[in-house]
């Protein structure tokens, strides 16, 4: 009887401290996580936003010496890390191994970087719009200090443009972003927040976006989250190349409102190409991003559109319409037929000095370029 309560009271200890064991379970710690905003980038020189999710004190590292992390280190999540990447010389697509470490754990992700060859064609990413026989492009001139680039999406397994924009350097910001829309191009889906660094440009020449302009001015899409709602068509759309600081009212109310009419004329056109710009001469307002860069707040904002439609109303197949806006806030206002910021398509390139539509006259011929840029849209239905 002694040896079977000697085992006995062993067990009943052994449970015991097995029990309190288990109430003390130290906390596992999670894996810390590591996400690129491109997992296959250009040949060319660059940079992206890299995103760390980790529960501490973390470090980036890789053995490939061509890229190049800012931070290299902190704590906590940041989704605003820059991971810059040097021109690839070589014949063959090359990649690097990016290693997230945090508390004894880590994570890695591999970044592929093009050989030139595998680029798309310069006349994608650049270049100039005459070049192409897009319909919604404005002019572009050399030695204007200004850039020409071009984004592009996948739709049904199909490369598309889903929009170019002229970008100004001095100013940063796009002074237009052209694009065409209607239903199809448009998509489904629903708005990703994916504020980035546009990786067509190196970071130290434009806005980080990941927070919100400063002095209370609004980050405002240019072309809108809203006209493009596939996944990576949308995400292109908060590129801090395609923001601009606008007045949070003016943003919400008459901007947003005109934004859905183009939208209604679209869906109404066989495609509209549109152009949204913003004046930036005269202005003596900026702001500043999260990192300090000086932005210049826009004087006024202008959407110009060509309908491509069955309509009897056109000339040649097309009507055009223009808006005008000073970027002050309008509180209840909608544009709308006679509204005193809708003009012809003519009287918005005399106020801002650009020759829109470059290419509509080798399309329909100059005199009815010449109508359809001409005509006062007050005077047509269609629109209203």
């Amino acid at each position: 009887m002694k040896a079977s309560n000697r085992i006995f009271r062993l067990l009943v200890t052994g449970l015991a401290l097995l029990a309190a064991s288990c109430g003390k379970e130290e906390p596992v710690t999670p894996d810390p996580i590591l996400k690129l905003a491109q997992g296959t980038v250009a040949s060319g020189k660059g940079s992206q936003f890299v995103s760390v999710v980790a529960t501490g004190k973390w470090t980036l590292s890789s053995e490939a010496s061509w890229v190049k992390f800012t931070p290299a280190a902190g704590t906590g999540n940041n989704d605003a890390v820059a991971l810059s990447y040097e021109a690839n010389p070589d014949e063959k697509a090359r990649v690097a191994d990016i290693r997230l470490s945090c508390g004894g754990k880590s994570t890695v992700v591999t970044l592929r970087q093009n050989a030139k060859q595998d680029d798309p064609q310069p006349e994608e990413t650049g270049g100039s719009s005459t070049k192409r026989r897009w319909m919604e492009l404005p002019e572009t001139k050399d030695g204007d200090g200004l850039n020409f680039y071009t984004h592009d999406m996948t739709l049904q397994g199909r490369k598309v443009r889903n929009y170019s924009f002229y970008w100004d350097s001095g100013n940063l910001v796009a002074r237009w972003v052209a694009y065409p829309l209607n239903n199809a191009l448009r998509g489904s889906g629903s708005r990703t927040d994916a504020w980035a660094l546009d990786p067509l440009l190196p970071a130290s020449q434009q806005p980080v976006v990941t927070s919100t302009f400063r002095n209370g001015w609004t980050r405002g899409h240019q072309i809108p989250s809203a006209d493009r709602l596939n996944s990576e068509a949308n995400a292109a759309t908060f590129y801090g190349t395609n923001m601009t600081p606008q007045d949070y009212d003016f943003n919400g109310e008459i901007w947003a409102r005109l934004e859905g009419t183009v939208r209604s004329w679209a869906s109404k056109s066989d495609t509209l190409y549109v152009v949204t710009g913003c004046v930036v001469n005269g202005s003596s307002q900026y702001t500043t991003d999260v990192t300090g860069k000086r932005i210049t707040v826009p004087v006024a904002y202008y959407k110009a559109v060509l309908s491509k439609t069955t309509s009897s109303a056109a000339h040649g197949g097309y009507l055009g319409c223009a808006v005008y806006l000073e970027h002050t806030h309008n509180p209840g206002e909608t544009v709308a037929r006679n509204h005193s910021s809708v003009l012809s398509v003519r009287e918005l390139e005399k106020k801002i000095g650009v020759n829109l539509f470059v290419n509509l006259p080798d399309a329909v011929g100059s005199a009815v370029a010449e109508q359809i840029e001409t005509e006062n849209p007050n005077t047509v239905s269609w629109w209203w």
